[in-house]
């Protein structure tokens, strides 16, 4: 255990916090040559702590602090491209509440669309 702690003289980790793009953090393994490495840790979820492997990125604390800097700033540029991009328009679309009107075409599509013809097959 002691050998272990030598290695690690020096060295800090930057905890990943859940829903960072993998993208993002290929960016920052890259650019800042950190070591990217699981560990435990003792985490609050919905105010209960346990204990779980999280991702960090380990290097020289300044190393670490730009990395930090770096990874907030990189994750501001990928929502703003997801609010830019033409597939985020088409989930937006997706998922915004029908009016009363097209839930009740919506709903007569589906039934008239899913009835079976007299030989078993779906009738167009």
């Amino acid at each position: 255990m002691e050998s272990g702690k030598k290695e690690l003289e020096g060295l800090y980790d930057l905890a990943i916090p859940p829903g960072i793009p993998v993208s993002v953090i290929r960016e920052l393994v890259e650019k800042f040559e950190v070591d990217l490495v699981k560990r435990r840790a003792r985490v609050d979820v919905i105010g209960e702590v346990d204990e779980r492997e999280i991702l960090v990125l380990r290097g020289d604390l300044d190393t670490i602090k730009q990395a930090e800097k770096y990874m907030f700033e990189a994750l501001d540029r990928k929502l703003e491209e997801w609010r830019r991009d033409e597939r985020g328009e088409k989930y937006r679309k997706m998922y915004k509440p029908l009016s009363k009107e097209e839930r009740e075409k919506k709903a007569a599509e589906d039934v008239g669309g899913s009835a079976l013809d007299s030989s078993g097959g779906m009738m167009r």
